[in-house]
């Protein structure tokens, strides 16, 4: 790493987040061994009560010179909060970190050192822990992602997942947009998709960040709806590359079935739940093998999550 090093812009949004979260959110970049970093925290606070929220940001940043709160107006969401702080970065590369998660030491070291010895890439990511609270005790494990991921690949599964991994160039925003505020669900998806067909990726083995999986934060009740639109309007969006590739298309298809049954389950629809099979028959019909590799792991992973959904309820 040269010794005129790069300066780094972390994009933290916050919406209703407690302060002790948000500050270790914050200490984690603060932690950094990296220097220089810009820290924007962008507060999406908004509706009644918001006022103690907004505060906490405020009083976090005070007497921190490279932290900047930044109000969004009338707040429009998580997408519109990173849009705002790539829009108000001085960094050459973009950082993003949501409030409940936290960045290890190294971080932004490593993956700037990547971006720098590979100048044709427009996206870095990692591998990570993921700290799963909705267990007792909690559960630990890592996110295994794919080396250098490329767009057809991605177009196959998402394996790069979370933003709070992604550090970005600056100007792979001029040239790909931003994040697409009208999606419901899955923008994050749909970005590195953006990126991998203009860019190369780079990726870096290290455990790099923690993901919290906290209880509330994944309302099945709430988010199946939103996902199925999402992969919905990224498919008519990508139609022409995903229809190329068998493979591609299982993943929509099936991801769509998945969060229709997630739906189906939550709310007893029956007539969601012939919508989710009859999407589960076409994945069937594309692939059959995609479908027995795909629908083990799907299925007990819809169970823990519906278990873990009814205990909450009931506790």
């Amino acid at each position: 790493m040269p010794e005129n090093k790069p300066l780094v812009t972390c994009v933290i949004t916050s919406y209703k987040r407690n302060k002790e979260t948000v500050r270790r959110a914050l200490d984690s970049v603060l932690s950094q061994t990296y220097a220089p970093l810009e820290i924007l925290i962008i507060d999406d606070n908004r509706g009644e009560g918001s006022e103690v929220y907004s505060g906490a940001l405020r009083e976090l940043s005070e007497g921190r010179e490279n932290v900047t709160v930044i109000k969004t107006e009338n707040g429009h969401g998580a997408q519109r909060a990173r849009n705002t702080g790539i829009e108000n970065a001085k960094g050459k590369y973009v950082a993003f970190l949501d409030d409940d998660d936290e960045w290890l030491p190294e971080k932004t070291a490593v993956q700037v050192e990547l971006l720098e010895n590979n100048p044709e890439a427009g996206l870095s990511y990692s591998r990570g822990y993921l700290i799963d609270n909705t267990f007792d005790p909690p559960r630990i494990g890592q996110f295994i992602r794919g080396e250098n991921l490329t767009f057809d690949e991605l177009l196959l599964s998402d394996r790069i997942g979370t933003t709070t991994q992604a550090v970005i160039p600056k100007t792979v925003f001029e040239k790909v947009g931003m994040f697409d505020e009208a999606l419901p669900a899955r923008q994050d998806y749909e970005m590195w998709l953006r990126i991998t067909r203009e860019y190369k990726s780079i990726w870096s083995p290290q455990l790099l960040y923690r993901y919290y999986k906290e209880k509330g934060k994944e309302q099945l009740s709430h988010n199946w709806e939103k996902c199925v639109k999402g992969y919905e309007i990224i498919y008519d969006k990508y139609r022409e590359d995903i229809e190329k590739s068998r493979g591609a298309r299982f993943n929509f298809v099936f991801h769509i079935a998945h969060h229709l049954m997630e739906g189906a389950n939550v709310t007893g629809d029956r007539q969601l739940k012939k919508r989710a099979v009859k999407k589960y028959a076409e994945a069937f019909v594309i692939s059959p093998y995609l479908f027995l590799v795909q629908g083990s792991y799907v299925i007990r992973k819809v169970r823990r999550k519906i278990k873990a959904f009814f205990i909450r309820i009931k506790n």
